[in-house]
């Protein structure tokens, strides 16, 4: 070999030595690329086995869950008279417009005759011009007379014509003969004057209008120098004997004050009392008055039942202010008789018809009920609720018959736990879990 091809064969040579080491590193490069995946791999599952060997092991789904806690007060019974609170406006018992009954112009009217004026029963309000029926009463009179004397000489001639026929011995006269139909004309003639005369003093009197009632005018219609006619109205008035307040019940009403629908008073059932309320001038007056009756029919639009609260004497001077018409008011109605009830917090009723009821075990009674009395504070039963029985007085969502509860006083103290409350059958091993 020429020096040529022993410097190839030495470069040659050199360069296998050194491709050697490259290609393990190359090897050991592309092992690297593949297995770094699966080391991360590795360990987040690691990673994750840690993390789930060291947290709190959960409760089995075979636990059962806490039951929800609820807050109770005790019902207690006490004796209490059922009130009722209801509004209204007043309105006179008799309101009537007084008009005139013969025609005429009005010549002399009473101070009385004003809006608000008082008068009492009979009194003359007005008067209207009488000359003309002054007049025919005169004619009256005077017919009255002449028909008297008529009679009186139909009945002379009448004795006279009978005792001629007596004197001539002829037996039983004959109606004509002794005059009897002349006779009754002039007795009919008689009683057509004395009627006249009556007519004619009624009209004559009629021109004083009189009140019908005691009372009060609400509105006057007619002053002196008017001309009014028969039915013409002079004022409008009211009676001052007994105001009336016409106030809605419900049924819920109806049944809590045991009245039924159309009850009317008796003496042996005069209705509740009624206390009936209303600020005026600043200050606040009362009228005793009593529910005398309910009407016989139910308002097709509300369903209600109206009731009529009577006050009476509301304009009596013992009255610091009178109960006038169109006052707005309120009225307590009252029992008639105090009775045992059992009562609880206004917020045991739910829905205004259910009660939920804690029973020894801790488990609700859902009890649908009908309240004697509610107010803002508390409601009263009749029946559905026991004395010492445990309500529940907060929010319970979703109740059902039988479901278990907490029970929390008001003290927030929690009630003792019925005995037989349930346990899980693998509590020792989630024991050892904790």
């Amino acid at each position: 070999m020429n020096k040529m091809d022993l410097n190839m064969l030495s470069a040659t040579d050199t360069t296998a030595e050194a491709g050697k080491p490259r290609g393990l590193l190359g090897t050991i490069g592309r092992l690297a690329v593949f297995a770094a995946p699966v080391v991360v791999l590795i360990g987040v599952a690691g990673l994750m086995f840690l993390m789930f060997a060291t947290a709190n092991q959960a409760k089995e789904k075979g636990a059962p869950p806490h039951p929800p806690a609820v807050q109770f007060a005790v019902a207690h019974a006490r004796p209490t008279t059922i009130s009722l609170n209801v509004q209204g406006e007043a309105r006179p018992r008799v309101e009537a417009t007084l008009a005139a009954q013969v025609a005429g112009r009005v010549v002399w009217v009473s101070p009385k005759f004003a809006e608000g004026g008082s008068f009492s029963e009979g009194e003359v309000m007005a008067r209207i011009d009488a000359a003309d029926y002054q007049l025919a009463v005169v004619r009256a009179r005077a017919q009255v007379a002449q028909s008297e004397e008529a009679l009186a000489r139909e009945e002379a001639e009448a004795e006279l014509a009978r005792q001629d026929w007596q004197a001539l011995g002829r037996g039983e006269a004959p109606p004509l003969a002794v005059r009897e139909p002349q006779l009754a004309q002039a007795r009919a003639q008689l009683a057509a004057a004395q009627a006249a005369l009556r007519s004619a003093e009624l009209d004559l009197s009629r021109a004083s209008i009189r009140a019908p009632f005691a009372g009060r005018v609400r509105e006057r219609r007619a002053n002196v120098g008017d001309y009014v006619g028969p039915g013409s109205p002079v004022a409008v008035m009211f009676a001052t004997d007994t105001m009336e307040i016409r106030v809605p019940l419900t049924d819920a009403d109806l049944a809590s004050m045991r009245i039924p629908v159309g009850f009317q008073a008796t003496a042996a059932n005069p209705g509740p009392a009624a206390h009936v309320t209303s600020a005026t001038g600043g200050r606040t007056h009362t009228w005793q008055g009593r529910l005398v009756r309910t009407e016989a029919s139910v308002d097709a639009r509300t369903r209600l039942v109206y009731g009529v609260v009577q006050v009476r004497d509301p304009f009596d001077a013992r009255h610091a202010a009178p109960l006038a018409p169109g006052m707005f008011v309120q009225a307590r109605l009252e029992g008639a008789s105090r009775e045992t009830l059992v009562a609880a917090p206004r917020s045991a009723l739910k829905r205004n018809e259910f009660v939920y009821v804690v029973r020894p075990d801790n488990t609700i009674d859902v009890r649908q009920v009908r309240a004697a009395q509610t107010t803002a504070d508390e409601v009263l039963f009749r029946d559905g609720v026991a004395d010492g029985e445990r309500v529940v007085v907060s929010v319970l969502t979703s109740p059902r018959q039988g479901m278990a509860v907490t029970p929390i006083d008001r003290a927030g103290d929690a009630a003792e736990q019925p005995d037989e409350q349930p346990q899980p059958a693998n509590q020792e091993q989630l024991d050892i879990r904790r």
